[in-house]
């Protein structure tokens, strides 16, 4: 309530200086002509140039301003914008008519110093009106509360540290029995071929029809030629041994891969 009856009051002042301004154009341009001199003479050269030579329309423009936020400011609508406008084209304005210390008539020089002050007022009255947030929480302080928001949300989307170990630890266990598990089976099946391979091909070789295959009768033929290759490695001795021992191992593995094809073969029969 109390921000709805003080900015009608704080924006009329600034609402009947701009339109005092804009229908007295010619009374204002002298002041804002030396407003424009000393912005000149502040800044730059390459920005002095920029800055308009026409004290009469950039009169015109800031009545213009004062009118327009001043009302803006008055109904409420966008108020902190209107507030920092009105901020900005007080600054001149006080420049212009209020600059005290440059006269050396008593009563002047105190007319003067009122304006200043009354108009030093008003702008912090402005500088409030613009960071009035109408207690609802700042563009600062809602972006900042939506970083942190995010920010726990995606720490929450996350797994934590622990549940990361626990699944790591998991993993390392269940591949390290399945590792283990799939050894031991091989393990398992290799003894098995090996302590049953001679049965096996006996028994191949007693079945009339198995004993017809060609690969029966290859992995025959080539178990005889590593016993016998074996038999004559354990007879030899001397470097001749060393060689026959060699000879008995090669035959062997040929036999072993025989007597697998043969195996594979006559599964299909």
């Amino acid at each position: 309530m109390i921000r709805k009856i003080a900015r009608p009051m704080l924006a009329s002042v600034y609402i009947a200086d701009g339109a005092d301004t804009l229908l007295n154009t010619q009374a204002h341009v002298e002041g804002t002509e030396v407003v424009l001199d000393r912005i000149r003479y502040v800044l730059p050269r390459k920005y002095a140039k920029r800055i308009s030579s026409d004290p009469e329309l950039v009169a015109q423009i800031i009545g213009g301003t004062k009118v327009g936020a001043g009302s803006l400011l008055a109904l409420g609508k966008a108020p902190r914008l209107s507030a920092s406008a009105l901020a900005v084209v007080t600054v001149p304005t006080i420049l212009a008519r209020n600059a005290f210390w440059e006269t050396q008539d008593e009563e002047e020089k105190r007319n003067r110093r009122n304006g200043f002050m009354t108009n030093i007022a008003l702008l912090g009255g402005l500088f409030i009106t613009s960071v009035d947030t109408q207690g609802k929480p700042g563009l600062k302080w809602r972006a900042t509360k939506a970083a942190s928001t995010g920010k726990k949300q995606i720490q929450q989307a996350l797994p934590t540290k622990s549940e990361t170990e626990k699944m790591t630890d998991k993993a390392s266990d269940w591949f390290h029995d399945a590792s283990d598990k799939v050894a031991e089976y091989a393990h398992v099946a290799q003894e098995y071929i090996e302590d049953n391979k001679d049965d096996w091909l006996k028994m191949a070789q007693e079945n009339a029809k198995t004993a017809r295959k060609g690969a029966v009768k290859a992995a025959s033929k080539a178990q005889e030629r590593a016993n016998f290759a074996l038999k004559v490695a354990e007879e030899t001795t001397g470097k001749a041994a060393k060689k026959a021992g060699k000879n008995a191992d090669k035959l062997q593995s040929k036999a072993d891969k025989a007597l697998s094809t043969a195996q594979k073969k006559v599964k299909k029969l």
